[in-house]
């Protein structure tokens, strides 16, 4: 992992090294929003992020989230899955993300709603 340094100056095999194991959706998520920093494009990364982050045996999360959708009751998403993934984008876009602040966030809305505000992405 390449902690620190924000996703934007990333190379494309830095991405590919943070994001081993993650399906392939996520990583080209990635190198598009590296380019364009359009919040609809780093949103595509997170039905990636939600299926890497769920337990074993998860049913994988559709490839278009509705922001409806609750994390832990209709994803499976845990608040120790939702805490990894906080961790991983903290450490992707080299942003500070508390446990505490992720603790009120429910639906995909939510959590589109504190990513944007964290990436100050209006």
């Amino acid at each position: 992992m390449t902690a620190n340094i924000p996703l934007t100056e990333k190379s494309a095999e830095q991405l590919r090294a943070d994001l081993r194991g993650f399906p392939s959706s996520c990583l080209e998520a990635a190198l598009r929003y590296r380019e364009d920093r359009q919040f609809e494009t780093f949103a595509r990364m997170l039905p990636g992020m939600i299926e890497f982050h769920l337990p074993n045996g998860a049913a994988k999360p559709p490839a278009q989230l509705k922001d409806s959708l609750r994390l832990n009751q209709d994803l499976g998403l845990d608040s120790l899955a939702l805490t990894e993934m906080a961790f991983k984008l903290d450490d992707l876009f080299g942003i500070p993300i508390e446990t505490r602040e992720v603790m009120g966030v429910e639906t995909v809305r939510d959590l589109k709603s504190f990513l944007r505000r964290k990436l100050d992405l209006s």
